[in-house]
């Protein structure tokens, strides 16, 4: 980014070092036990909770950017709400549960209710929707925006010093880098909007500069469009990084409320992130690539200093959640699948689990060269594989909600078919009809609701 300056480059430059350093170097690991290297021997209190909380759920920053330059407030409607709601469901429903298991991962608890078979199905499934690949893409964009290089550079880079470092200090490592960088996630974002309020106006400014759907809760969006949004929050019930991060709490009281806390501050960081996106919409009409709406924001509009923060912020905001996601798909690979199929004498969880993170982030790079929109990633992976698992992991802990195991077995393969089926073929049946606009995950949530539906029919006759 040509327009970079000598105090930007020193911010930049500044936190990224200190970030791997602290990866490296945060601490040695208590003993090799899977409770120590998977959920650091469940001491997380409240601060460092909410800290690692917060930052890890907002990874694909360019995708809000991206978002709220598309579809203005919208993106709060979608993107915000939904998932505070689903996170004070998890908060009162599934965090007490949770924590008392004293388990390390969903498919333990799977396996524990539903046999190996319906385990090994879902920790498949889980691996798949722990992919880093949105956060990636985006960590990708913002380095290369940043430093001029090709995309391809960063796809490469980034992961082997991430692979590394998680490698050898497991979730640990996780915790400081988040915790380190739970301040810059803020603090570019605050500057910034300050800055654009005090120099350019504020909602006034907005009403004037933006498209009126911009200021509507749709966006020019269809509802139907909408309404997957809200069922791709339920995400929340079944993510495995809220569950790791639940069990590694010293208590289920400090998850409880350290989820309440973090849903406040999301709230205040989406504040600022949206506002951001609507700045760059306003000042920055004809962008051609809405993804670069907040680099681009930031290389026209934003002063020396204020810049490297906000660029920062993005950085911040995206690494932690980049870090998260490699570990747990690492985690999912080695602890739930290998483990499951290796005899004990070959199991070594430290290389098994740097292999999954290098399997999930090759699968990722080929995912970003693919698929150049960090919105399309979030939402064609949780469309098609969040439905099953949605209801796992309500019957795994909620008996009402329980199928027997040979059923739920066939549930958790059909329901993402079905709604692969329907993402190919529904344009070419239902063409011009209503039908060709409901997506995927309505189907998938209709095709799981089935199998609870035919169980009600049985009982009552």
């Amino acid at each position: 980014m040509d327009s970079l300056q000598s105090i930007d480059w020193i911010i930049i430059i500044g936190v990224i070092s200190i970030t791997l350093l602290i990866g490296f170097f945060s601490g040695r690991l208590k003993d090799s036990s899977a409770d120590e290297y998977i959920v650091s021997s469940r001491n997380m209190g409240l601060f460092t909770f909410v800290a690692v909380n917060v930052t890890t759920w907002y990874g694909g920053i360019l995708g809000i950017g991206e978002y709220s330059y598309r579809y203005g407030i919208s993106s709060w409607f979608t993107q915000g709400l939904p998932y505070y709601i689903f996170a004070l469901i998890f908060a009162f429903l599934f965090a007490g549960k949770i924590r008392a298991t004293g388990l390390l991962s969903i498919p333990e608890k799977v396996e524990a209710e539903y046999g190996s078979k319906v385990a090994m199905v879902a920790s498949i499934l889980i691996f798949i929707i722990t992919s880093p690949a949105p956060y990636l893409l985006t960590a990708a964009q913002i380095i290369s925006t940043v430093f001029g290089v090709g995309l391809e550079i960063p796809l490469f880079l980034i992961p082997v010093a991430l692979i590394t470092h998680l490698s050898i200090k497991g979730f640990k490592s996780n915790i400081k880098v988040d915790l380190f960088l739970f301040l810059f996630m803020f603090l570019g974002f605050i500057t910034a909007v300050v800055y654009l309020l005090i120099n350019h106006g504020g909602v006034s400014f907005l009403e004037e500069n933006l498209p009126p759907a911009h200021l509507t809760p749709s966006g020019g969006t269809g509802y139907f469009y909408m309404l997957v949004w809200y069922l791709v929050a339920a995400w929340t019930i079944a993510d495995p990084g809220f569950h790791q991060r639940v069990y590694a709490t010293k208590n289920a009281s400090v998850a409880k409320k350290g989820i309440i806390i973090s849903v406040v501050l999301w709230f205040v960081f989406d504040l600022f992130s949206n506002a951001s996106g609507l700045f760059s919409r306003a000042l920055l009409p004809d962008l051609t690539d809405p993804v670069t709406a907040f680099p681009a924001l930031a290389r026209d509009f934003l002063p020396t200093g204020i810049k490297g923060l906000f660029l920062i912020s993005l950085f911040a905001t995206v690494y932690t959640t980049l870090n998260s996601f490699t570990f747990l798909s690492g985690v999912t690979f080695s602890n739930d699948i290998l483990k499951k199929l290796v005899v004990s004498e070959v199991y070594d969880m430290k290389l098994f689990t740097a292999a999954g993170m290098v399997i999930a982030t090759t699968i990722a790079i080929l995912l970003s060269l693919v698929f150049r929109s960090i919105v399309d990633i979030w939402y064609y992976i949780g469309s098609l594989f969040v439905p099953s698992l949605i209801f796992l992991v309500s019957g795994s802990y909620f008996p009402k909600l329980k199928l027997g195991s040979g059923i739920t077995l066939f549930q958790i393969i059909f329901v993402p078919i079905v709604g692969l089926i329907w993402f190919f073929f529904r344009e070419q049946l239902f063409s011009g009809t209503i039908l060709a606009e409901v997506e995927p995950m309505l189907i998938g949530i209709a095709a799981g609701s089935f199998f609870y539906l035919s169980k009600t029919v049985k009982r009552h006759p």
